[in-house]
């Protein structure tokens, strides 16, 4: 009934952002603005909005579905939408300033910047630079501490404590593994250079100077008489995350200000006649550093190669250099893709999560470079439902495991109290209305949950964030019946949760 409910709702909507009349007369704005409206509907999204320049203009702008589902507002292209790790982008564009400013070189040391910093491998960090953490190559591995800074109270200076715990599982300098806390220690050292805040710097020396004067640095700026784009999962209403300021992923935009952004990379870094960023720099940012693997389904579509240059993305597509970089915060998916030799750029904001940002890509790189007609959507579409049902069969083959009929080992009284991990901090187990709870304490208002008791000593938990899926804790024990720890099994694709280890230290549920 809701979809239903939203489909009617698509159809009767008065469009408020006419799409630009400057078309290139290769492409049908029209067919594609029809095009994109039917897939919105088609993949059951909440919002979109889009915006395509070319040649130093705005060709193509356009909002879709609605920006808040309780109050059925429609989408704006001035709507603000969190661009998650789009913001590494802007990060390396500020780094890449000081560096043109000789205030910082791409091979200096984070050590000689944050003589604090430490990871568990000594060697590493005494040769870590500002390179190796802006591509990803610090040998730590993908998402691998990302919890120190999701619904955390912990602030920069104690993530950055907790790092030299996090385990090194990839090869220095030859291996990808994608770090967001990384680009916290960028912002670190844009503070420690500059005496600005990462937040202050990117006021001053971007949204400034590019006239993006709603975009901000993270959600706690945006004021409530700001044209917010709320969001969504499974087009339930969330609540925004990303409060605070951080280099990997904070920034509030629009995409018509994030039009600006890209009108500026492709045009050698000039916006309205001022040098806001170097050409030289821009070439470094869009410079491989790593190599990545060409997935089947590129190799497929014509991909020869894929890296990581500095903030962004690198691949081929259709005989081009593609520069892209996408993001993803709960409720929030965007993409920025860049053609440099064609001066175009493609900048795509939802609020609800889903991969239609992907085929639409396709479809407008197609319309642009190539005479392909292939539907994207359709494909993606039937991939959609295949994960799904993927997803749906995963939780039924682990429900036909679950070992009916069994009790835990202990009372309840004996699992409750105080554990331990080393890099993530303490988690408090009690007992609430007859059954436990689990805390963990640094993201207290955000993963606590309920334990229902699954099998033997293993219980089943689903934290507040709609964003993880349930997950499942086993408590260990010694050889006298004690319980010693658990550990989490909580299978997603962002937050790696089987790296914690958590060991009693206390009976007592105070810290």
């Amino acid at each position: 009934m809701r979809k239903s409910i939203r489909f009617l709702v698509f159809a009767l909507l008065v469009r408020i952002v006419p799409f630009s009349i400057q078309a290139q007369s290769t492409v049908d704005f029209q067919a594609l603005d029809q095009y994109i409206d039917k897939a919105v509907k088609d993949f059951e999204l909440t919002g979109l909005a889009i915006s395509i320049v070319k040649d130093g203009d705005m060709v193509f702008h356009r909002g879709y579905g609605l920006k808040n589902v309780k109050t059925q507002k429609a989408m704006t292209t001035g709507a603000l939408f969190n661009i998650a790790s789009c913001s590494k982008a802007i990060t390396t564009a500020c780094i890449g300033m000081l560096v043109k400013e000789g205030q910082l070189n791409w091979k200096d040391k984070v050590i000689d910047y944050i003589p604090e910093f430490r990871l568990s491998d000594p060697y590493i960090t005494k040769e870590l630079n500002i390179t190796d953490i802006l591509c990803h190559r610090s040998g730590l591995a993908t998402f691998d501490g990302d919890l120190l800074w999701y619904g955390t109270q912990y602030d920069n200076q104690e993530i950055i404590k907790r790092m030299r715990h996090l385990p090194i599982r990839n090869d220095f300098r030859s291996e990808y593994g994608y770090q967001n806390n990384m680009y916290l220690i960028a912002g670190e050292i844009i503070n420690k250079v500059t005496g600005m805040t990462w937040s202050d710097f990117v006021y001053k020396k971007i949204f400034r100077l590019l006239e993006m004067t709603e975009s901000r640095t993270c959600g706690k700026h945006v004021t409530d008489d700001q044209d917010l784009a709320h969001p969504h999962i499974d087009g339930q209403l969330q609540q925004p995350q990303m409060s605070n300021p951080n280099p990997c992923g904070s920034i509030f935009s629009s995409v018509d200000e994030m039009s600006h952004w890209m009108i500026m990379l492709l045009n050698g870094g000039s916006w309205n006649g001022q040098q806001i960023l170097d050409a030289s720099i821009i070439e470094k940012l869009f410079s491989a550093q790593i190599s990545l693997s060409v997935s089947p389904f590129m190799k497929q579509n014509g991909t020869h190669f894929r890296a990581y240059g500095l903030g962004w993305r690198l691949f081929d597509y259709s005989g081009r250099k593609i520069v892209e970089h996408d993001g993803g915060m709960p409720g929030y998916i965007s993409k920025v893709t860049l053609i440099p030799e064609e001066k175009l750029g493609i900048v795509m904001l939802t609020n609800d999560m889903n991969s239609l940002t992907l085929p639409l890509r396709l479809k407008i790189l197609d319309e642009f470079l190539n005479d392909s007609q292939k539907d994207w959507t359709m494909e993606f579409l039937e991939l959609e439902k295949n994960r799904k049902e993927v997803t749906e069969k995963q939780k039924s083959d682990r429900l036909a495991k679950r070992v009916k009929n069994t009790s835990p080992s202990l009372e309840l009284a004996k699992y409750t109290g105080i554990y331990h991990d080393l890099m993530y901090g303490d988690a408090r187990i009690e007992i609430v209305k007859n059954g436990l709870k689990l805390t963990l304490l640094p993201a207290k208002d955000l993963f606590v949950s309920n334990m229902e008791h699954w099998h033997f000593d293993t219980f089943r938990i689903k934290f507040k964030d709609d964003f993880l899926p349930e997950g499942f804790v086993t408590f260990q024990f010694n050889s006298n019946a004690e319980i010693t720890g658990f550990k989490i099994d909580l299978p997603n694709p962002d937050f790696n949760f089987y790296n914690l280890d958590f060991k009693k230290i206390s009976h007592s549920l105070m810290k």
